[in-house]
């Protein structure tokens, strides 16, 4: 069964579509192109680094500036004005989920502890994605980018706010 194009390089094919496709009477399944496959994986790589060095670093007991094990330097706002920015603690919040300490985790910093879920949910995605074959478009194509940006903005001032 030949490929029907679809769109940016995005092939259905009909002979891939899983058997409760088939019964449902739902379209085939959407297959990855070459250069979807390459992103996926250069993403993969990218976040699968982030969370060996969740793993590898040590959170800082302040509950801000793990980062700077990295070689960054001070937050210029915490240090200026002793008050925390929107990301203080976000590093150090990531490295605690890491090591599993998700309580410590949230009460440190909120939103260092959804970027780690978005992390490891996007992880698990790529290699599911990167297993199968499978194509991220039918995704992205019910979800509103704004409305997510929107959210984690939301959710960095909140726990901003928390802090």
């Amino acid at each position: 069964m030949a490929s029907e194009p679809l769109e940016a390089g995005i092939s259905r094919e009909g002979a891939a579509a899983p058997a409760s496709a088939e019964r449902s009477g739902a379209a085939s399944a959407f297959r990855a192109s070459p250069a979807e496959r390459a992103v996926q994986a250069l993403l993969a790589v990218v976040l699968a680094a982030a969370m060996a060095a969740g793993v590898l670093l040590v959170p800082s007991r302040t509950g801000t500036g793990t980062h700077r094990i990295l070689g960054l330097p001070e937050c210029g706002m915490l240090r200026a004005t002793g008050k925390p920015c929107p990301t203080c603690g976000v590093t150090t919040s990531f490295v605690l989920a890491a090591h599993g300490r998700f309580a410590e985790a949230v009460v440190n910093q909120p939103f260092g502890f959804a970027l780690f879920l978005l992390v490891a949910g996007g992880l698990a995605g790529l290699v599911f994605t990167l297993a199968t074959g499978r194509s991220w478009y039918p995704v992205f194509v019910r979800v509103n980018p704004v409305v997510i940006l929107l959210a984690l903005l939301g959710l960095l001032l909140a726990s901003w706010a928390y802090k």
